[in-house]
C-alpha cells in the first residue's frame, strides 16, 4: 500500500514539473503583458511604428489670473484679440477656437509659422514653471495604439467641456463646475508624429538627399526613451519634454491640437472642480510643482 502511494504522489509531482516547463518555454518568445502606460520603459521590440503620439497636459496655478489665457489666446488666434462683433458672445470666438484642433492647422500650414508657434507656446508655458501644479504625459510608438490614443484623447477632451455659445451660456457649467473661483487652468498638447521611413515631400533638395521622416523624430524620441522610470513626474522632465516639442521639425507633425481648460474668461477651474471631478483624478495623482 505505501509503494502504490509513493508511486502515485511522484506521478504527480512528475505531471506538475512537465506543466511548469512547458508553460515556461510557451512564454519565450511573447512579450509581457505591460501595467504600464508607456511599454517604451521595459524595451521595445519591433513592431509598425510609423506613427507616434505625444500628449502632455500641465495644470497650472493662475491666481485668479487672466494673463496666462489671454497671452495663450494671443498665439492660437491673434486675429480674434479685437472685440468680439455685434451679437457675439464676449470670449466666445476665442473659447470656440481654442477647442477646435482643426483651426489652427488650416490658418498656419507654413513650415515656419508652425515652428515658430511651437517655441512660442513651449517657452510661454516654461516660462510659468513656478506655477505649475499637476501633469501628465502620454508617449506611444506603435502606429495602432498612436492613432487610437490621439483620437481617443480629442474626443474626452471636446465630449468633456462646453464648446458652443448654448453650452457656455452665461453662469458655469453645472455638469463639471462647481466653482467658479479661476485658480487654475489646463493646457494640452497632443501630437501624431509622422514616422515613416520615406523621404519627405516638401524639402527642396535633391529627392534622393531628403531626411526622411523617421530622421526629423528620431531627436525627439532619444530625448523621451532616455527619461527613466523614477523621473517621469519630475518637474525637469515636462520641461524636458517641452524643450524637445519645440525643437521639432513641424514637417513631422502629422497633426495636433491645443486644448485649454477653461476656455473662456467667465469660466474657472478651482482646487474643488479638480479634486471632486473624477474626469481629473489622473492629473491630480501627478503633483509636478517645482521646488
Amino acid at each position: 500500500m505505501g509503494t502504490e502511494v509513493y508511486l502515485i504522489v511522484m506521478v504527480i509531482l512528475a505531471v506538475i514539473f512537465a506543466a511548469g516547463l512547458y508553460l515556461n518555454f510557451a512564454g519565450q518568445g511573447r512579450p509581457a503583458l505591460n501595467e504600464g502606460r508607456r511599454s517604451f520603459l521595459g524595451g521595445r521590440v519591433e513592431t509598425d511604428d510609423r506613427a507616434i503620439f505625444i500628449g502632455l497636459q500641465i495644470v497650472v496655478q493662475v491666481f485668479g489670473s487672466d494673463e496666462l489665457r489671454r497671452r495663450l489666446v494671443a498665439l492660437l488666434r491673434p486675429e480674434k484679440t479685437a472685440p468680439p462683433v455685434a451679437g457675439e458672445s464676449p470670449g466666445m470666438s476665442e473659447y470656440a477656437a481654442m477647442l477646435d484642433p482643426t483651426i489652427y492647422p488650416a490658418d498656419r500650414e507654413d513650415v515656419t509659422d508652425k515652428r515658430e508657434f511651437l517655441k512660442s507656446l513651449s517657452s510661454l508655458l516654461i516660462e510659468n514653471k513656478f506655477a505649475w501644479e499637476y501633469g501628465f504625459w502620454d508617449y506611444r510608438r506603435e502606429a495602432g495604439e498612436a492613432i487610437e490614443q490621439f483620437n481617443q484623447w480629442r474626443n474626452e477632451l471636446e465630449s468633456s467641456i462646453a464648446t458652443t455659445a448654448d453650452e457656455v451660456g452665461d453662469a458655469i457649467d453645472p455638469l463639471h463646475r462647481y466653482s467658479d473661483e479661476k485658480e487654475f487652468q489646463i493646457i494640452t498638447l497632443m501630437m501624431l508624429l509622422d514616422n515613416r521611413d520615406e523621404p519627405v515631400g516638401d524639402d527642396a533638395g535633391t529627392y534622393e538627399f531628403r531626411p526622411t521622416y523617421a530622421q526629423l523624430v528620431a531627436p525627439f524620441c532619444q530625448v523621451v526613451e532616455k527619461i527613466a522610470e523614477g523621473q517621469m513626474w519630475e518637474p525637469s522632465t515636462f520641461e524636458e519634454l517641452l524643450t524637445a516639442m519645440r525643437a521639432l521639425d513641424p514637417r513631422s507633425i502629422e497633426r495636433d491640437a491645443v486644448y485649454i481648460i477653461p476656455g473662456a474668461a467667465e469660466d474657472g477651474l478651482s482646487s474643488i472642480d479638480l479634486l471632486s471631478d473624477a474626469g481629473w483624478k489622473y492629473l491630480t495623482d501627478h503633483p509636478i510643482r517645482p521646488m
